[in-house]
């Protein structure tokens, strides 16, 4: 039997509320994401650092925005954001992140942040399609490494690959010795209502869990943007 990480001790219904909130702040900042494609691209400087941005599934570069503007108030380097259709499954997208990261970043060092799909985008793209040679780090944000049970209610070909026991995340499992050179950090939300079991996003040694967050509470909390920023910024 799995054991999950203990529920948190705060009253179901501000947990609740507090996810309701992030859902409708994300509805707002969607159409900031159009148009979808990103346009700019860095120097050409051997030196240069850049953190490149992963939405999560049916999301845009709209949904980081929170996370992005805190990190260039704290002094990041260049920030770009990688958006990607979720219906042509996670490899196709990982490939898509790869040919991104060869248009868009021209030198330098790379740090990566996925939310939920956004981190497999970002895994099977350093496993298995050489972005470790590229990459220092990748933070992932609810992202279901070991898949998520909710993914058996639906039948899109992301939720069979989503699925604990699909032969994408065995893959990814298997796979996991193409990126031992790159720094891992699995951020949790403790009150996930999408990725089920929780500790199914606990995904490396790194383990940063915020017990009162739901799946979308991530992306608009100070704890995780100051637990991104320490490990991408120091």
């Amino acid at each position: 039997m799995i054991q999950d990480f203990p529920a948190s001790e705060r009253p179901s219904g501000a947990i609740v509320g507090r996810e309701l909130l992030a859902f409708a702040a994300s509805c707002l900042l969607h159409p900031l994401g159009w148009p979808r494609r990103e346009s700019r691209r860095t120097p050409r400087r051997r030196e240069q650092r850049t953190i490149v941005l992963v939405p999560g599934y049916l999301s845009n570069r709209s949904s980081l925005l929170p996370l992005g503007a805190y990190l260039r108030a704290r002094g990041a380097p260049p920030l770009l954001s990688y958006d990607y259709r979720t219906s042509g499954g996670i490899e196709r997208a990982a490939i898509g992140l790869r040919e991104f990261l060869r248009r868009h970043v021209r030198g330098g060092r790379i740090d990566l942040v996925g939310h939920s799909l956004g981190g497999l985008v970002a895994r099977l793209y350093l496993q298995e399609l050489g972005g470790a040679r590229r990459v220092d780090r990748c933070v992932t944000l609810g992202t279901p490494h070991h898949g998520t049970y909710n993914a058996y209610w639906l039948t899109s070909r992301v939720a069979r690959e989503l699925r604990p026991d699909s032969p994408l995340i065995a893959r990814l499992e298997a796979s996991r010795g193409g990126a031992a050179g790159v720094r891992f950090t699995s951020i949790v939300a403790g009150s996930d209502n999408i990725v089920i079991p929780r500790i199914f996003a606990a995904g490396h040694d790194d383990l940063v869990r915020v017990p009162h967050l739901g799946h979308l509470g991530l992306l608009f909390s100070p704890t995780v943007f100051r637990a991104v920023a320490e490990r991408l910024l120091n």
